[in-house]
């Protein structure tokens, strides 16, 4: 199911929704736009061990637009 279905699946479900499963999805909702992302030590590290790879070689890197093309290129 796309987003496009699933969004017009979770419109029907709030049309038709009680008092209660209102106040749940609400909860629910503030539930997963309150959660910040914590990193490890060894998370930050290995972040810029990467940022520090990337600059001590950018000719193996690629551009937002080289990076869209050859994803959309890319055969399945």
């Amino acid at each position: 199911m796309v987003i496009t279905d699933k969004k017009l699946v979770l419109k029907e479900i709030i049309e038709n929704a009680d008092e209660k499963l209102m106040g749940l999805m609400i909860a629910l909702a503030n539930e997963y736009n309150d959660t910040e992302q914590e990193y490890s030590k060894e998370e930050i590290e290995e972040f810029y061990r990467i940022k520090d790879e990337m600059l001590a070689h950018p000719e193996s890197t690629f551009t937002v637009e080289e990076a869209h093309k050859q994803i959309r290129n890319k055969k399945r």
